[in-house]
């Protein structure tokens, strides 16, 4: 049994797993619109009250109040609001203006999962794999690849890259190089974090080893080159085996790529000698 099982199909505000949607939709909050807020609030109100009660919003000229807090949340989740039924989760398993109660936690966190919520399908795959959230759930890792699966096809940055991690060490599952490389991909490009140069580095190396995919140096020399820095050495290396129109293919596309996210990337181009 479900610890609400009242809450048939949830309604998700941000489904945005960076947090970045809801920073910004807090941020566009006025003191007049919080302060008008009529009661009873709307589900999306009851949750912005709800995070705010939980450690106090001066901007908005409301203190810390855990009870309020909890009643908000409650309010909100059994009125639909799959979003504070997580933070819920987060509260009782952590301790957060209420009892620790890793039970609730669980409840509320496996129904928000089932509700197609990111972060509590992020959630169990991490508790599952016994990478966190320990005591939440048994280790299961068959479970935990299910979860992290469904969160990271649905643009979860962590969880594709929990599960590229796993079978590139062979951590719980047999090592496997294409499903490595299919979810470091996932991974790096996510709908949630379309500048994100974090995985490059790993990419490049994919593509000169032939890791997962099929070996290409200019593809290698575009991903180093998009690292920075961090990417000149591979360059270097890989350089001695590319033509110059390889190279500037590879430099090319790079810049491209600059443009089309508004990024410029530091760390100097290394051509052929020759």
């Amino acid at each position: 049994m479900l610890l609400f099982s009242g809450v048939v199909h949830a309604d998700i505000l941000f489904q945005d797993p960076t947090g970045k949607s809801l920073n910004v939709a807090i941020k566009n909050l006025s003191k007049e619109e919080v302060a008008g807020w009529s009661s009873p609030a709307s589900g999306r109100e009851e949750f912005f009250l709800g995070l705010f009660y939980i450690r106090g919003a001066p901007e908005f000229s409301i203190q810390k109040d855990c009870k309020k807090a909890i009643d908000f949340l409650q309010s909100a989740w059994d009125g639909g609001v799959a979003d504070a039924g997580y933070t819920l989760a987060t509260m009782y398993y952590n301790g957060i203006c209420t009892s620790k109660d890793v039970s609730k936690a669980r409840d509320l966190a496996t129904q928000t999962a089932q509700e197609g919520y990111i972060l509590a399908q992020r959630m169990l795959g991490m508790a599952y794999v016994g990478k966190k959230w320990q005591d939440l759930y048994p280790y299961d890792v068959d479970k935990g690849i299910c979860w992290l699966a469904k969160a990271g096809s649905a643009g979860d940055r962590e969880s594709a890259a929990q599960l590229a991690l796993m079978y590139n060490r062979g951590v719980g599952v047999v090592k496997d190089e294409k499903k490595y490389f299919s979810w470091l991909k996932r991974a790096v490009f996510n709908k949630f974090e379309k500048g994100n140069r974090l995985g490059f580095p790993a990419l490049a190396e994919s593509y000169e080893g032939g890791k997962g995919t099929e070996k290409d140096l200019v593809k290698e020399y575009k991903y180093f080159d998009l690292s920075g820095t961090a990417g000149v050495k591979g360059k270097e290396r890989i350089a001695k085996e590319m033509t110059q129109e390889q190279i500037d293919e590879a430099l090319r596309q790079s810049k491209e790529w600059q443009k089309e996210h508004n990024v410029q990337v530091g760390g100097g181009f290394i051509r052929r000698a020759n």
